[in-house]
């Protein structure tokens, strides 16, 4: 995501997603399949309902 598109959507918890990122990447022997399947289960459905938002939006 760009910068610009961040800015417009301060709803998002960008630092957050940042954050999982550099958990993942960086420390991902820290990280317990239950950590990973609870994130999915209480925020990706709606990062991806945002997302889906975003697009009907573009079009």
């Amino acid at each position: 995501m760009t910068n610009e598109f961040k800015e417009k959507h301060p709803e998002v918890e960008w630092k957050v997603i940042i954050g999982m990122r550099h958990v993942l990447v960086h420390d991902y022997y820290q990280i317990s399949d239950e950590m990973v399947w609870a994130t999915i289960q209480t925020e990706l459905l709606p990062l991806k309902e945002k997302v889906e938002l975003y697009k009907r939006k573009l079009e």
